[in-house]
C-alpha cells in the first residue's frame, strides 16, 4: 500500500473514532445532526447507518435534505 492511501485511512479511521466518541457523549444530538457530523468524515451512507442503527436509506434522505437547507 502506498504511504499516501496508507495515511488516508488511518485518518478515516481515527475520525471514525473521534465520531463514534462524540455520538456516545452527545446523547441530545439529533440523528440529523449525528448523520452531518459523520458525514463530514468522510463515511458512506451505510457505515453511518450501521454506527447509528438506522437503514442506510434514512441516511441517504437525511443528507439530501441537509444538503437542500443548505442551498436556500
Amino acid at each position: 500500500m502506498d504511504t499516501n492511501k496508507l495515511l488516508e485511512s488511518i485518518s478515516k479511521k481515527l475520525g471514525v473514532l473521534i465520531a463514534l466518541n462524540l455520538v456516545s457523549m452527545n446523547s441530545k444530538a439529533t440523528a440529523t445532526e449525528n448523520i452531518e457530523m459523520l458525514d463530514r468524515f468522510g463515511l458512506t451512507p451505510t457505515e453511518i447507518a450501521e454506527i447509528l442503527n438506522t437503514s442506510a436509506n434514512t441516511v441517504n434522505v437525511t443528507r439530501s435534505r441537509i444538503k437542500s437547507n443548505k442551498n436556500k
